[in-house]
């Protein structure tokens, strides 16, 4: 690969893309949800299966309230978005201990937020 051809494959992963971007978090969401479902109907074999669902419960919270949302137009409003939801009251949405399920929450969003800074 020449370094023309090498410039316009790094150009094209560091574009801006909110339909790829929706669908990964729409993925991500489902994934997330078909996992609470299936560690569900494990819980009463052992208490770490609890900590696990919050866990994947605070990941679907997370990518299910961001894909297909006008603020992925751009980068800057998709971090801002972030940053607010890190302050966004959540009440007790299913989960087994809600201290995991925030911290966990917090979690994915710094990621993202780390992740989409560069």
């Amino acid at each position: 690969m020449c370094v023309i051809q090498l410039l316009c494959v790094i150009r094209a992963m560091e574009s801006w893309n909110p339909e790829h971007l929706s669908k990964s978090f729409l993925f991500q969401a489902n994934e997330a949800e078909r996992y609470c479902k299936e560690v569900k109907s494990k819980i009463d074999r052992t208490p770490t299966y609890k900590q696990v669902f919050d866990e994947h419960l605070a990941k679907f919270y997370v990518f299910n309230y961001l894909h297909d949302r006008t603020f992925l137009e751009t980068k800057e409003l998709f971090i801002k978005e972030l940053k607010n939801m890190l302050s966004f009251e959540v009440n007790n949405s299913g989960c087994f201990d809600f201290e995991t399920f925030e911290r966990y929450r917090k979690l994915y969003i710094n990621q993202l937020i780390n992740n989409h800074s560069h």
